[in-house]
């Protein structure tokens, strides 16, 4: 084991310096340190060690011959497959690696992100939070990876793992873990998502947003945002390989009323405020994807702010809150249209 942490730290030094590699010299070293990484991480390496293997290997085959990518996925995923319970530090390592890998060759190895789903079920019923976290790791990782190109089985499966575990997890990281999921499944386009998914999952958001740490409730802000953006835009939704026909992308109608207006006006109880604030990055979240990654003109932008300022009209609470969604709309380059409005 010490003479693998040697060679494995070698190759992670080695790659520091990887702008001086050329690739005919790592071709000559490629399968060793790839071996001895995979050594390191299958032995039980800590977080930091696993951090610098997973992203040394990821170098070592981009840099490399890149067909190795194939064999050593296939070689990490067999490991998951049969990883124990018993054994949660190997199985976090190979987990992390994994999810690297799909991060920057996602799309030539979306074969087996079907596999990598169900994988990633199996991790999320250990008991170790770090493993339950890695579990959604490596599937967004995976999911933004391979874009909307994988089989449909493994987006439902998904899907179903972030909507029926990791929401009401009991450690916060992991809940985080699973707002980043959501944010991915909009990014690449929400595959396999309908009209009543994409409900659904921004209902879960907005209930999200009564969550006690401020890291959560941030993280579900921006998967709202963005899921509702994707909502209103349904020739960006993507429909994936497998089974079909699929039913046309429809439009998620009422969307912004029913997920940001009327939860902002509904707010009471202790957390009002966390939910209002909340709502209020998720203005900016769906905002900032509508103009940037749907490229709307700016008149639409106006449309929706109209939207803001009518939900700010429906407040009957104290002036703090109105000042919140000025000051952070106004941040988003609305600094003009809001200056207009005087609560």
């Amino acid at each position: 084991m010490k003479y693998g942490h040697l060679k494995a730290g070698l190759a992670i030094n080695i790659l520091s310096a990887n702008e001086l590699i050329f690739q005919e010299s790592i071709l000559l070293w490629q399968r060793k340190c790839e071996d001895a990484l995979y050594s390191l991480l299958i032995l039980g390496a800590r977080r930091p060690v696993r951090h610098l293997a997973s992203v040394a290997m990821r170098k070592i085959i981009s840099k490399g011959d890149g067909i190795s990518i194939y064999s050593r996925a296939s070689s990490l995923q067999g490991f998951l497959s049969d990883g124990k319970r018993n054994e949660p530090q190997k199985v976090a390592g190979a987990a992390q690696c994994l999810g690297e890998l799909y991060r920057h060759f996602g799309r030539r190895i979306t074969s087996g992100l079907l596999e990598t789903t169900m994988i990633a079920s199996k991790l999320i019923k250990f008991h170790e939070e770090f493993v339950r976290q890695e579990a959604l790791h490596v599937l967004q990782n995976a999911l933004e990876g391979s874009g909307g190109g994988g089989a449909s089985a493994a987006y439902t499966e998904a899907f179903r793992l972030v909507m029926r575990f990791a929401f009401a997890d009991k450690s916060f990281v992991v809940r985080i873990a699973a707002a980043r999921c959501l944010k991915a499944f909009a990014t690449i386009g929400g595959p396999g998502l309908g009209v009543g998914e994409l409900d659904n999952s921004a209902s879960y958001c907005v209930k999200a947003l009564e969550d006690p740490v401020s890291s959560v409730r941030d993280a579900f802000a921006e998967a709202l945002g963005s899921l509702l953006a994707l909502g209103m835009n349904p020739d960006a939704q993507v429909q994936p390989r497998g089974k079909g026909p699929f039913p046309p992308a429809k439009k998620l109608e009422g969307g912004l009323q029913r997920h940001l207006t009327l939860p902002f006006t509904r707010a009471s109880g202790p957390r009002s405020k966390d939910v209002r604030v909340g709502i209020t990055l998720s203005w900016v979240f769906f905002l900032q994807a509508i103009r940037l990654k749907y490229l709307h003109p700016d008149s639409e932008l106006q449309n929706f702010a109209l939207q803001v300022m009518d939900m700010l009209r429906l407040d009957t609470s104290i002036d703090a809150h109105p000042l919140v969604i000025v000051q952070k709309i106004t941040t988003f380059s609305f600094i003009d249209f809001v200056l207009t409005f005087h609560p």
